[in-house]
């Protein structure tokens, strides 16, 4: 009975952590905008490992008609990805900081039927700090807090994502 018991608790634990699993991909500037290198799973020491050691202002400005310099996190069971990259030049750049998520359109100008889309919106921040606070909030599931912290950044893009 015990060996039954641990053994439930174990695949209850991994069903969950599954659930919210986390996988990360970078784009270096210049890359085109579907090439980017999957890293595999995610957390939110290992995002910070990446974002502290990324050469952020090497490659701000680098794009040549490609990308600019990204590390994204896909939430694969919330179907939300937080994506942080940069702007500007190398002696003054500023993060972008994006999230993707489902939403409800209604089409036909808003009296049609509703539509599942995915939606973009790109914030704005000079702070490192306020990255890594989003990607931890992000990490630890508090989307109400996210947005609330995203929403007292200026807005720099919205609109339907593409992908």
């Amino acid at each position: 009975m015990t060996s039954l018991l641990f053994l439930f608790t174990l695949l209850t634990w991994n069903v969950a952590l599954a659930e919210t699993q986390y996988t990360y991909d970078i784009q270096h500037a210049g890359y085109d905008f579907d090439q980017y290198d999957l890293k595999g799973i995610a957390t939110y020491d290992l995002f910070l490992s990446e974002f502290n050691n990324f050469p952020w202002q090497e490659e701000v400005g680098q794009s040549n008609g490609g990308s600019e310099a990204t590390i994204s996190v896909k939430n694969k069971s919330a179907n939300v990805d937080l994506f942080v990259s940069v702007v500007g030049k190398p002696n003054e750049f500023a993060y972008l900081i994006g999230i993707v998520e489902p939403t409800v359109k209604k089409t036909l100008f808003g009296f049609g039927k509703e539509k599942q889309i995915r939606w973009l919106k790109i914030y704005l921040t000079e702070d490192a700090l306020e990255v890594k606070e989003a990607f931890q909030l992000f990490f630890e599931n508090k989307y109400s807090s996210l947005k609330g912290k995203l929403n007292n950044l200026p807005l720099f893009l919205e609109q339907e994502a593409v992908k």
